[in-house]
């Protein structure tokens, strides 16, 4: 293993063992109104991240996007840009991209530049007076009935913020009052705590079940007791030929 590799590999153990988990607080006080506290936890695994991957060969861009939405949550912070929920919902978007950026540049070695500009095209506006009043565009769920399932397939990489939360609210209310649902959750890497209890909250309504998971997503899952209100299969086939019995 070259040095190259074996500071890859540090970084990409660290960024999971404690960068992430970090910004994964500040961002669910982000979302609980607590935005000082929330800018404040967020600022110190950002400031890393944009130094560390700086250094790191085939990570530029990395730190490039990271450095502009550092400057953005300092502008939220020294409250320039105003705190709106748009402009709050945006800072978190941004923040997660971060992650979907290094984790791409790790697999395929350059980035699909599409979203992130996107992103920073909002963080203009934002910062410039003019944005906070466009919704977020986030990938969704996709429903389909299957058997007499509705099977939910949530489609974004991350889900975090209460605009993801509420599409996944309107998809799971497509269901018949006592029906069954199953969660795809093959194409997520990470689904907080918050999203998991919003399921929960209609678990005495439908029989709701659950699959795909990543090891992020089993974490949270099972760190946080949620598998006494929802049932976890290890895959689509298996879950239908329990139902099928």
């Amino acid at each position: 293993m070259s040095e190259d590799d074996a500071l890859v590999d540090e970084f990409f153990s660290e960024v999971n063992d404690k960068y992430y988990p970090q910004v994964m607080e500040g961002i669910e006080l982000l979302e609980g109104g607590d935005i000082a506290e929330g800018i404040e936890i967020l600022s110190r695994p950002l400031h890393t991240i944009k130094g560390v991957t700086g250094f790191m060969a085939g990570f530029e861009y990395a730190s490039g996007f990271t450095h502009k939405v550092e400057d953005f949550l300092k502008k939220v912070q020294a409250g320039s840009v105003d705190r709106s929920s748009d402009n709050i919902t945006l800072l978190s978007r941004a923040v997660n991209m971060i992650f979907q950026v290094i984790e791409q540049l790790k697999e395929d070695g350059v980035p699909d530049e599409t979203e992130p500009n996107e992103v920073l095209d909002k963080i203009a506006d934002a910062s410039s007076g003019d944005g906070g009043e466009e919704s977020l565009a986030f990938d969704g769920v996709d429903t389909e009935e299957k058997n007499g399932v509705l099977v939910l397939r949530v489609k974004d990489a991350r889900v975090h913020l209460a605009a993801q939360r509420e599409l996944l609210v309107s998809a799971l209310l497509k269901a018949e009052p006592g029906g069954k649902v199953l969660v795809d959750l093959s194409t997520v890497l990470t689904f907080n705590s918050a999203a998991w209890d919003t399921l929960i909250s209609y678990s005495e309504a439908f029989e709701i079940s659950a699959v795909g998971l990543g090891p992020a997503c089993k974490e949270v899952f099972f760190s946080w007791g949620f598998d006494s209100n929802i049932t976890l299969f290890p895959d689509e086939d298996t879950y239908f030929k329990s139902v099928s019995n």
